[in-house]
C-alpha cells in the first residue's frame, strides 16, 4: 500500500454509512485520503499506518544503550538490513558493520505480530555477548536501517476513525465547510464529537514513537 493511500476505501465507507452510490466513490476517496493525512499529522512525528512499497534506508541515532527506539516503525523483518558505524568514520562500509538479525540484534516488541492485530517493531536491541557490539554507539546517524517502514496493516481503530470523521465532516459541508486537508483542523475544532474521536479514541492505543 503506497504511503499516500487512504486508511479506508470508498466501498468500506459506503458499507458503514449507506446512502451513497458508486458514482460518489472518487469524491469519497479523496475525502478519506485528506482525513487520513490529517490523522498522520495528529500522531507522532514520522508515524503512519500504511507501509512502504519496498524497503527504504533511513538513519537513526544511537544512545549508548543496548536498546534503541527508532524514529520510525518497521512493518516487517523481510528485507530488514541494519548497519552500525562501529569505527566512527561516518559510513557503513566496514566488513563488520552490517549486523544480522538474532545473532547481533533483536527487534521489538517481542511477538509484535502475534496479537489480534499485527503491530510494527519499534526498537532494536543488542543481543548479549554477540561478539560485535555491546551497545548502540552514542552518536548521531550511527545507524542505517533499511526496512519496510509503517504498519503491517491499517489498524481497525484507525480505519473506523477515518470513516467516522469523514462522515461527520461531509455532513458539516452542508453548513459551508469544505473538506480539504487545510480545512479539516478547523472543522475538527468546531465539532466537539470529531475532536474527541481524533484526540482520544483513535490514538489512545498508539502512543508516540519513543
Amino acid at each position: 500500500m503506497p504511503l499516500s493511500d487512504a486508511y479506508a476505501t470508498a466501498a468500506e465507507y459506503r458499507a458503514r454509512v449507506g446512502g451513497s452510490t458508486d458514482g460518489d466513490d472518487a469524491l469519497i476517496l479523496a475525502q478519506l485520503t485528506a482525513v487520513s493525512r490529517y490523522i498522520d499529522g495528529e500522531t507522532a512525528v514520522g508515524r503512519y499506518f500504511t507501509k512502504d512499497a519496498a524497503a527504504v534506508a533511513r538513519y537513526a541515532d544511537g544512545n549508548g544503550r543496548a536498546r534503541v527506539y527508532l524514529p520510525f516503525d518497521i512493518a516487517t523483518t523481510t528485507g530488514l538490513v541494519v548497519k552500525c558505524d562501529l569505527d566512527s568514520d561516518n559510513d557503513f562500509d566496514g566488513s563488520d558493520e552490517t549486523l544480522t538479525l538474532n545473532p547481533h540484534f533483536w527487534v521489538g516488541p517481542d511477538n509484535a505480530g502475534a496479537g489480534p492485530e499485527a503491530q510494527p517493531f519499534m526498537f532494536l536491541e543488542v543481543v548479549p555477548n554477540n561478539g560485535r557490539l555491546s551497545c548502540w554507539p552514542e552518536r548521531r546517524r550511527s545507524l542505517q536501517v533499511t526496512a519496510v517502514s509503517g504498519w503491517p496493516a491499517v489498524p481497525g481503530a484507525i480505519r473506523e476513525a477515518t470513516i467516522a470523521l469523514t462522515r461527520q465532516l461531509r455532513d458539516m459541508e452542508k453548513s459551508g465547510f469544505t473538506l480539504t486537508l487545510q480545512n479539516i483542523d478547523a472543522a475538527v475544532n468546531v465539532s466537539r464529537e470529531a475532536s474527541y474521536l481524533i484526540r482520544v479514541e483513535a490514538f489512545r492505543e498508539f502512543g508516540p514513537n519513543q
